[in-house]
């Protein structure tokens, strides 16, 4: 590309803010104002996480919790953004991705200090099957544009091909500023994370703790940065809750690592009658972990259910209130107010 796309951002946010601007970059240079405008209407450049930042406005949308905002504004080498089904966290860290290899910042779309010069890094999946079918898709769809003839696909390398089928040739996605993506599973073998260094690792939902092992070593050359996007569901055969619950979120402060959080209903682009449609076919355990994110066990009895479970959370961020627990002749505990 004869223009360099740091500087089409930075005019592209200027024009966004500026609207009379239009006219002035229109006549000073018309070549570069049609790359500006073309820039501007691609899904990366329109798109913004929700979530409030000390009473900054992103996306529209002002919430009391950081959400998607406050994780992708975290520098931390190794982040990790778990929120419930449909919670956003799988297209913010692609955004993110994409952002980094092309030397952008993913929030303010100005020119990244994260990294210098082109980047390599991994996103790894379960599968071949959801490699393609989420993240290499969900890339093309909602970051690049799924029409190849949009602004970004031309900072895309031509050795790298695209099929609705297959998803990227070889899984491997190449920019022309000598950035890469490579596109990984968990169920290829263990030596095939072996020897290579890397910039950035992502992993998109809960891979095996070896395959977390080998992922961190690739990082270590470069003071690489880890990102996991992630909803932990119980898995019976996996050993029922993620193991990232007991030997990284516990021990998060001793080893570094910072955890987003947040729930589907934080997402003000999912209208809520669809909220209220997902959440009814769920049971009420699963709710806790696909709606709010939470790391609980599914389809395992608890000593108190999970509404109480959820009243009694959300009376923390409130005024302290004197209360008892009672329970009814069927045996349901509740929270009553003194």
């Amino acid at each position: 590309m004869s223009f360099d796309l740091s500087k089409l951002a930075a005019l592209a946010v200027q024009l966004a803010e500026r609207p009379f601007l239009h006219e002035v970059f229109q006549a000073a240079d018309a070549k570069a104002y049609e790359q500006i405008r073309h820039l501007a209407t691609t899904p990366f450049f329109q798109w913004s996480p929700f979530g409030a930042i000390e009473g900054k406005r992103y996306g529209g949308y002002t919430g009391s919790d950081p959400c998607q905002a406050g994780a992708l504004l975290d520098p931390s080498n190794n982040k990790w953004l778990i929120a419930g089904n449909r919670g956003g966290k799988t297209i913010a860290g692609l955004m993110e991705d994409v952002a980094d290899c092309l030397g952008l910042d993913v929030v303010t779309k100005q020119k990244s200090k994260r990294y210098e010069g082109p980047i390599g890094m991994w996103v790894v999946s379960d599968t071949e099957e959801t490699s393609v079918n989420v993240c290499e898709r969900t890339l093309v769809d909602q970051v690049l544009g799924d029409d190849e003839a949009g602004f970004l696909w031309n900072y895309v390398d031509d050795s790298s091909k695209w099929s609705t089928r297959s998803g990227w040739a070889e899984h491997r996605l190449a920019f022309t500023n000598g950035s890469w993506i490579h596109f990984k599973f968990s169920t290829q073998k263990r030596n095939t994370f072996q020897g290579v260094r890397l910039h950035k690792v992502h992993h998109d939902e809960v891979q095996p703790r070896e395959i977390y092992g080998e992922c961190m070593a690739r990082l270590a050359d470069f003071h690489g940065k880890f990102l996991g996007t992630m909803t932990p569901v119980f898995d019976e055969k996996r050993g029922g809750i993620p193991w990232i619950y007991e030997e990284l979120f516990l021990h998060q402060r001793a080893k570094g690592i910072t955890f987003h959080r947040w729930s589907m209903l934080d997402n003000p682009y999912i209208p809520q009658d669809a909220k209220d449609r997902l959440m009814q076919q769920w049971d009420e355990d699963e709710i806790e972990a696909r709606v709010h994110g939470m790391f609980v066990p599914m389809g395992v009895k608890l000593a108190f259910s999970s509404k109480l479970l959820r009243e009694m959370r959300s009376l923390v961020c409130k005024p302290a209130m004197k209360g008892y627990l009672a329970m009814d002749e069927a045996g349901a505990v509740t929270c009553e107010a003194a």
